[in-house]
Formats: structure tokens, C-alpha cells, sequence
């Protein structure tokens, strides 16, 4: 544990004995436990109510509000959506939402650039979480995981500065702490990390054993399977239902510098082979700029994600993760049922569990409601196509679950 940590800590002890209130403030969060104690403590709820001074209830929030909440439970839970509407009463202004793979790449990315510059002086990724702590005293992590050695190796630095910096970091997560990145390269020097979480987190279980993705959900044409000669007509007919004709026309999108091969598509409809997604060098930037530029993505050939082919697997998890939150509606031809489609060890399934749930869900008529009719890609001077950004879409008029 840093001193600055144990500094902090002991000053805030300090206060709270010579502050009655905010020793009640402290207490009574305690008391109430769970998402709910958290969401007091956080917003003063849990303050004395006998006539305490101005001054006491500024130092008991203050005691409180540093208090960073690791949110955990099986997928669909719900925990995404509360961390959303946490996000929202706060704004822009006070805190920052990132996708926690999206901020560990822009981490490495920082690392790699002050490298390439010959600024890779001192603590590199301390600086970074420095420079993060300046934008807003609340970060909001959606998918905390970790997977390779390279980020458990950066995790607990970044965090611990975070802290010491007094963000509050809220996140959420498939696995409580003591269960992240199982089975990873020497993990052993992981571990003072997932001590950090389980000292300065309060670590909240949300599972109420209903996976809220499953409910209303219809038995679907939208995916289809085995890879045979019938689920191909089938795939090719829903494809020219959808788009209202009978071929498209190949296309270029470009967006700041990007841009990304489309083999057909009508209008905000487009159809694409596995392959052309996910086993090309594509990244979640690709994936948005797909995801702005189309309301219906047909993906063809599906291979079940094994050992063998989990590099292409990984790009599947993460394009499905920006399709759903982007409310793109996706329909696959593929070589098995959704929920035989993911076969990997037993250390490796959590971060795919949630991407099972999310193409049970996005099968749904609910979710394939229609969206407020957008403007089809338009095409630049040189023939390309620029992708306009949509609206995030809701599948039942509400956030999405996590």
C-alpha cells in the first residue's frame, strides 16, 4: 500500500474523531450495506440529521466520497445499466465513462508514444493516471478484466495513483476480485493488486438470479445454423428482405483516417463475411465506424471460437460489445447455436459469457424494434463513403443490462 494511501487514510481517521458527524456519515452506509450503502455514502444520504454544522457535513461527504465501488455479478444483472444512470446524474463534467479495454489500449498507446519520443523517463503509466485524474474526480470502468500480462503488470500502478489522486473509480465486472485473471502468467504479481481492490473498493455482488437480457426474448430467425446449403438461402433471403433488394453494391467508409471495406451493402444494411471482420487487423475504432454507419449488420460463416481460433474470437467479442451498445442489430450464419458457439477453457469463457447473453438478446423482436429512421452512408468526392454517427438505441426502451 502506497504512503500516500496510508496518509490519507490516518487524516481521514483523524477528522472523523474529531467530527461526530461525519463518523455517523461513515457508520451508517455500514449499516444499509450493498449498492444502495454505497450510493448513500456517496451522495451524502448517510448524514447526521441532529443539527450538524455546515462544516461537518463538507468533511463528512469528504471522508466518503473518495470510496470507490467495484460492482460484480453474472452477466445481465443489471450492473452496466446501474453504473449508467450513476454516470448520468453526474455528467460530463465530474466524471469520464470509458470502456476499460479502450482505456488500457489509450494506457499502452501513451506508454508506446512517450517511448517512440525518448520520454520514457520515470513512471510512464503514473503519468498517465495522473493526466487521467485531471479530467474528472470520477471514473467509470464498464468491463473491468484482465486477460495478458502486460495490463496485470500496469493495473495496480495506474489504480494506486488514481487513488492517491482521489478519483473515485466505479466499474464493473463479471468476476469479484479475487478471481480476476485466473490462470494468467505469473499472476502471483498480480495479487497486491486484487488486495488494492478489495482495501479501497467497496466490492458489491449484484446477482439477484435473473439475466434480464433473457426476458421477453422470441425464438428468431436472425441467426441462423449449421453452415449449410439451406441456412445460406435462408441468410441470403433475410439479407434482401431487410435491405429491400436484391444485391447491394461494394463500399469504402472512411472517418478521420480510418476506413474499412464493406463487400455489399443497401443503405444503412450491409453483409460481411467472419473473415472480413475478424480475422483482418481490425479494432473497436473499426467497429464504431461500423457500427455509426449501419442500423443491420449480416454476418456470414461464423466459425464456433475454439483455442485455435481465439485471436479472431477476441475481435468477435469486442465488435458484438460496440454493436450492442450501439444498438446495431446483428444477424449470423453460423456453424452453431449461440450457446454452443463459445468453446474455450474454463479460464478463458468469462469475458464471452457476456457476449452469449448479448446475442440471446439481440435476437429479440424487442431489440430488432426499429430505430428512428438515420441518413444512409453519403458518399465523399472520391467515391468513398463517410459514416455519420446514430443515436444509441435502447432494444426495450430502456438502458441496456450488463
Amino acid at each position: 500500500m502506497s504512503r500516500a494511501i496510508q496518509k490519507r487514510r490516518r487524516d481521514a481517521a483523524a477528522r472523523a474523531r474529531r467530527q461526530g458527524a461525519a463518523a455517523k456519515a461513515l457508520q451508517q452506509p455500514m449499516r444499509r450495506g450493498g449498492l444502495l450503502g454505497w450510493l448513500v455514502a456517496l451522495f451524502g444520504g448517510g448524514r447526521s440529521s441532529d443539527g450538524g454544522s455546515a462544516e461537518d457535513e463538507a468533511l463528512a461527504r469528504e471522508a466518503t466520497f473518495a470510496r470507490s465501488l467495484y460492482l460484480f455479478g453474472p452477466v445481465g444483472r443489471g450492473k452496466t445499466t446501474a453504473m449508467d444512470l450513476f454516470y448520468e446524474a453526474l455528467g460530463p463534467k465530474k466524471a469520464q465513462r470509458r470502456h476499460f479495454h479502450e482505456f488500457m489500449s489509450e494506457l499502452h498507446a501513451d506508454i508506446h508514444a512517450r517511448r517512440e519520443k525518448g520520454d520514457a523517463r520515470g513512471d510512464t503509466a503514473a503519468r498517465f493516471a495522473r493526466a487521467q485524474a485531471k479530467r474528472a474526480k470520477v471514473l467509470c470502468f464498464d468491463e473491468f478484466f484482465v486477460n495478458n500480462i502486460a495490463d496485470a503488470t500496469l493495473l495496480g500502478r495506474v489504480l494506486t495513483v488514481l487513488i492517491d489522486e482521489g478519483v473515485t473509480v466505479v466499474t464493473t465486472s463479471n468476476q469479484p476480485p479475487a478471481e480476476l485473471y485466473p490462470g494468467g502468467l505469473k499472476r502471483e504479481l498480480f495479487l497486491p493488486t486484487i488486495a488494492l481492490i478489495e482495501e479501497e473498493f467497496s466490492v458489491v455482488n449484484l446477482d439477484h438470479g435473473q439475466d434480464y437480457r433473457l426476458t421477453g426474448v422470441a425464438d428468431t430467425e436472425a441467426w441462423l445454423q449449421p453452415l449449410d446449403d439451406r441456412s445460406a438461402r435462408l441468410f441470403r433471403g433475410l439479407f434482401e428482405r431487410e435491405a429491400g433488394r436484391r444485391e447491394g453494391q461494394p463500399l469504402q467508409l472512411s472517418l478521420l483516417g480510418r476506413s474499412l471495406e464493406v463487400p455489399e451493402a443497401v443503405g444503412r444494411t450491409a453483409l460481411f463475411r467472419f473473415a472480413d471482420l475478424c480475422e483482418a487487423p481490425l479494432g473497436r475504432d473499426d467497429f464504431q465506424l461500423l457500427a455509426q454507419s449501419f442500423d443491420r449488420v449480416f454476418i456470414d460463416e461464423i466459425p464456433v471460437i475454439r483455442y485455435a481460433n481465439r485471436e479472431s474470437g477476441e475481435r468477435f467479442r469486442v465488435m458484438i460489445d460496440v454493436l450492442y451498445e450501439a444498438g446495431t442489430c446483428v444477424y449470423g450464419r453460423a456453424e452453431a447455436p449461440i450457446g454452443e458457439l463459445i468453446r474455450l477453457e474454463e479460464h478463458e469463457m468469462p469475458p464471452f459469457l457476456r457476449t452469449e447473453s448479448r446475442l440471446v438478446e439481440m435476437q429479440s423482436l424487442a431489440y430488432r424494434q426499429p430505430a428512428k429512421a438515420q441518413p444512409e452512408p453519403q458518399p465523399t468526392p472520391k467515391g468513398k463513403f463517410k459514416a455519420k454517427a446514430k443515436p444509441r438505441k435502447s432494444a426495450n426502451g430502456g438502458s441496456k443490462q450488463a
